[in-house]
């Protein structure tokens, strides 16, 4: 899953999104092993 990533700015009173563009959520998301050593347990 990812997320569209940008500026909010006001047209005809209502709120939309300028200069956007998805983010694949596979690109910023840790590995599994990274995942794994945050979580060790003392």
């Amino acid at each position: 899953m990812g997320a569209y990533v940008g500026t909010t700015a006001l047209k005809d009173g209502k709120g939309i999104m300028t200069n956007y563009r998805y983010i694949d959520g596979a690109s910023v998301q840790p590995s599994d092993a990274e995942v794994a050593k945050l979580r060790a347990v003392d």
